[in-house]
């Protein structure tokens, strides 16, 4: 005979899909009647720009293009010149359904080969490699009580916090660029976006924040890289339904395209960016659940299961800073440096968890022959500050330079760290129970037990043990207390039916 059992519903936050994969580039480029000709590929660089990544009936897409930057020097002069192309990719994965994702994509080239053909036409083929994770609300069911007046049950209450609500929001913002009237070429861009100040509002939150911009781009007069850096400053709201002003909200930042345009009239520039805003909502709440229980009266059967509690969440934001030191020989200008990070990965070993990644510097530099070259050094990213998350944890950490600095021979690059980890611990909770009521116990002693038990000992172990409710222990021996305060002589009651 099945005992009637009341259930609840735990929720939790997992990685549904963790995929790699890789998309292959192949193009040629055809450099414009306003491009200088290539004499010398000094350096070629990709990066990915996501503009859509969505689940549907169970199906991830990620949307997006790969940016191919090459630069190159021309055969007249000493300037670097710069040419870019978008290549398009789509992906899509089986994941499932959930309630709430959030999609995180990274990713870094593998290898790329780039060769001119003539001077004005350059062939491209490499390999660029995608991590994405999709992390996403999941529900579990958990017994919380037993029907039945011979079974007794031992319940704990569960403090947990789980993803309740995402969202994502695109907008777009532009103002003029300030650049000097010499400027000859802008070379490229990069961008950075701290993490926002985010107020949470009924079904709403408003993410206030900037992007910090340098422009790279040298002079009509001068072989020199110089710097502009401009600020964009945003104030949005992204819609959350059923976000609770107690939840705690977290915001992914990022810039899918930057664009610069020149009036015809004035000749001024302008400065368009698109952003996307990736808003997550984590509520914390109390979960009441039966870890173990036993019959006093009948045969029953039970099974345990453990199960994994999102006990804690809290958000990332630290800051690294990284030195390559001796990186050109002497003789060689530093004129520019390009980074490259790989996805951060973790590992758990001899009970603490690292998280490592990789940054190569790509450093161009003019040597004694007035040519460039592109010398790469790389540097181990370690986290020691991750250093007490267990083995169930999960972490989500995106990477990325947010500024860099050149001495004589030497780069100091500076890496910001943005996330979120979720803390998961390990609990044993009762899975089934089934009571036979035409099953008698035999061999119930009815008799009354003197125990001496143990500082730190548990009443409803004691209790199962001897066939007696916990609560009938607790007030024989005027106990307050679910585990034993020190040594302690208790009375067991006889057995009653």
């Amino acid at each position: 005979m099945a005992n009637n059992l009341f259930f609840d519903t735990l929720p939790s936050t997992v990685k549904s899909a963790d995929v790699n994969f890789e998309q292959s580039v192949e193009t040629e480029i055809l450099l414009a009647d306003y491009d200088a000709p290539v004499f010398k590929i000094v350096k070629t660089t990709l990066e990915h720009l996501v503009t859509q990544k969505y689940i549907m009936q169970s199906k991830l897409t990620v949307e997006g293009f790969i940016k191919v930057n090459i630069c190159y020097q021309s055969p007249e002069s000493r300037k670097l010149h710069t040419v870019s192309q978008k290549i398009p990719f789509q992906k899509q994965i089986e994941v499932g359904q959930h309630t709430a994702d959030y999609i995180d994509v990274q990713g870094n080239c593998q290898y790329v080969n780039t060769r001119p053909q003539n001077p004005t036409r350059i062939d491209v083929r490499g390999v660029y490699m995608f991590n994405i994770r999709v992390y996403s609300a999941q529900e579990t069911q958990v017994i919380t009580a037993v029907a039945s007046d011979s079974v007794c049950c031992d319940t704990a209450q569960l403090d947990c916090f789980s993803m309740t609500v995402q969202n994502t929001r695109q907008f777009s913002t532009e103002q003029p660029l300030s650049m000097p009237e010499n400027m000859h070429k802008i070379l490229r861009v990069s961008t950075s976006a701290p993490i926002p100040a985010v107020a949470v509002y009924t079904d709403k939150i408003t993410v206030k924040g900037e992007i910090n911009a340098d422009v790279y781009y040298t002079l009509s007069d001068s072989d020199d890289v110089h710097t502009h850096s401009q600020s964009f400053a945003y104030n949005q709201i992204v819609d959350m339904p059923q976000i609770q002003d107690n939840n705690v909200p977290y915001t992914q930042v990022a810039v899918t395209s930057f664009g610069i345009s020149q009036n015809s009239e004035d000749k001024k520039l302008n400065a368009t960016l698109t952003v996307q805003i990736d808003a997550l909502a984590f509520a914390k709440q109390q979960i009441i659940a039966v870890r173990d229980g036993f019959s006093r009266r009948y045969e029953y059967e039970k099974e345990s299961r453990q199960q994994l509690v999102d006990t804690n969440m809290h958000i990332l934001n630290k800051a690294v800073t990284l030195q390559f030191s001796d990186a050109v020989a002497g003789g060689y200008k530093i004129c520019d440096v390009q980074f490259e990070i790989t996805p951060a990965k973790s590992y758990y070993e001899i009970n603490k968890t690292t998280v490592k990644s990789k940054i190569f510097a790509h450093i161009i530099a003019l040597n004694g022959q007035n040519e460039y070259e592109c010398i790469t050094k790389s540097e181990d990213i370690v986290f020691d500050w991750l250093e007490k998350c267990g083995r169930y944890d999960e972490i989500c950490l995106d990477l990325s330079v947010s500024g860099y600095s050149c001495s004589e021979n030497s780069v100091t690059v500076n890496i910001c760290a943005k996330g979120f980890v979720i803390e998961k611990q390990p609990v044993e909770l009762l899975g089934s129970f089934e009571e036979y009521c035409d099953k008698p116990q035999e061999n119930i002693s009815e008799a009354l037990v003197i125990l001496y038990g143990k500082k730190g000992e548990r009443v409803f172990d004691i209790a199962k043990n001897h066939n007696v409710s916990p609560q009938i222990i607790m007030e024989e021996n005027m106990l307050d207390n679910d585990r034993l305060p020190e040594d302690t002589m208790l009375v067991i009651p006889a057995f009653e039916w």
